[in-house]
This record gives structure tokens, sequence and C-alpha cells, in this order.
């Protein structure tokens, strides 16, 4: 990958997450930098070469499909091989997010990471590094957070925190537990409460993990369950409306078919006849 050196310098001032700065360079044989201590986090990916950096008291050899960070009011020294020099694409990024978003990933465990010159996360490197200068700048602007937002995104897919990892496994297997439960029981008149209790959790915590897998909230999906298993039934003639409503927890069959019209807008009755007329 052949990038010239390049610099880039932008006055944006959003409160959340900003592009700083970005840019591309090709180091002399052991060419270095600091110790120096940033006030905003500058990523960059090692394209060519080689180099080491030294932080905490470490050193740490790096290469090609490398990644390292310039922490935040962290002191760091880096500096190219002496025969290989190292070639990287770079961005720097501030802002009440910042940080938030990079302890969502691995790399500040460690302050580098081993990917590959494959990743997406150099991808959307090169692309805030080939964005144009629009003349009405807001809009340069929003391009940039676009391609930043994606890059941190493509950063803690590739590599997230063991915390994180941890949480969403967990979550999943909650919400996992709830759908079961939900498709064992949807014969029988079935609360949240019941789920929630039966899986250990608040209310207000499954209902906001199991929206948040699903799209959907509980109620609605337990609905949307007894309302699809209904429709299958309805297909056999042989079943009368109050047999199919028994079986999926109406004890009343015309709460049921009240239920059935106002999901979905036509009668159980109608909705057999409209089945029937396929055949």
């Amino acid at each position: 990958m052949n990038i010239l050196n390049t610099y880039n310098e932008l006055d944006s001032h959003n409160f959340d997450l900003n592009v700083d700065h970005y840019g591309a360079e090709q180091c002399d044989m052991g060419y270095s930098f600091g110790p120096t201590i940033r006030d905003n986090y500058v990523l960059h990916f090692i394209t060519e070469g080689k180099g080491s950096i030294f932080i905490n008291g470490q050193t740490s050899h790096l290469s090609a499909g490398d990644i390292f960070v310039l922490p935040k009011d962290i002191s760091i020294f880096y500096q190219a091989d002496e025969v290989e020099p190292w070639t990287y694409i770079w961005v720097g990024f501030s802002g009440s997010r910042a940080k938030d978003l990079l302890n969502q990933s691995q790399l500040l465990e460690q302050y580098y990471l081993h990917s590959s010159l494959e990743s997406p996360i150099l991808h959307y490197m090169s692309k805030i590094n080939q964005v144009q200068m629009h003349p009405v700048p807001s809009i340069t602007e929003l391009v940039l957070i676009g391609y930043l937002n994606q890059l941190l995104a493509a950063l803690i897919e590739e590599f997230p925190s063991q915390t994180l990892m941890k949480a969403e496994t967990q979550t999943k297997y909650y919400v996992q537990q709830a759908i079961k439960m939900i498709h064992s029981h949807y014969a029988h008149p079935i609360k949240v409460s019941e789920i929630a209790n039966y899986l250990a959790l608040s209310r207000s915590y499954l209902y906001k993990i199991f929206k948040q897998e699903t799209g959907y909230s509980i109620k609605d999906y337990i609905l949307q369950v007894k309302m699809n298993r209904s429709c299958q039934l309805l297909e056999d003639p042989a079943r009368s409306i109050t047999e199919v409503a028994y079986s999926v927890g109406y004890q009343d069959p015309l709460t049921f078919s009240a239920a059935f019209k106002n999901y979905f807008h036509t009668s159980p009755t109608d909705y057999r006849k409209s089945q029937n007329n396929k055949d």
C-alpha cells in the first residue's frame, strides 16, 4: 500500500466525538518521536516496515498489519526500525465518548493490537484520509465523523474487550432463555414478570435486553408467537375458533378474535376463508 506523506488538521468542536487530524507518513530509518503526551487519541495502522513503541516501561516491536495508539494523557515514545522503517496511516480524534468507545475494544489494555492489512479498520482509516474537503465545512465534518464511527465499530468488532464479550454473551443467554420459555408456554397465559422471575432478573432489565436483542418488547413478541401459531391452526378447517383460541392461550374465543383482528386487521373466520380460497 503506497501512501504519500500527508497531514490534515481540522477545527471541529463536537462535544462527543471529533476527527481532529489525520494523515500518513513514510518514516526515515530510525525516525523517532517523543516521549510525548497527547490531549487526544491518535490511532496508527502500520502498512509497511517495522518499529517500536515504549509505554509504561514496556517496549513492543510492531510491524505491518499492527495497530498502536498514542493514548490521551499518557507518555509514549515510538521509533521506526533502523533497517525497515515503518509507514503508517493515522487518525487523531477526541470527544467525551472517545475513551468509552476505545474501552469497548482491547486497544487501551496494552496500546497495540495485531491485525492484518485486510482489516476493515485500515479500510475506514484510508477512507478518512481520502475525504475531499467540501466548501461547506459542516459537510466535511459529518462525512469524517461517519467514517470515524464506522472505524471504531470495526475496531470493537475485531477486538472486543473481554468485559464486553462476557456482557454480550450473558445478555444473549438471558434473551435466548426468555424466547425458549415463550415458545414453550405460549399456549398458556404468560406474564413478563413470570419470565423475569424464572431468569432471576428484574422486569425492567429483562425488558431492556430483550428489546435490544430482538427489536420487540416481550409482550409484542409473545403476541407475535401466539398470532403466528393461530394462523397455522386456522388453516385446518376441522379446528374450531374456540379450539384455536385455547391452543394459543386465550380462555375466551371472543377475546382471541378481537386480538387477532387487531393484529391482522381481519377476523379469524375471514382469514380462514382467504386461506381456503388459495387452494
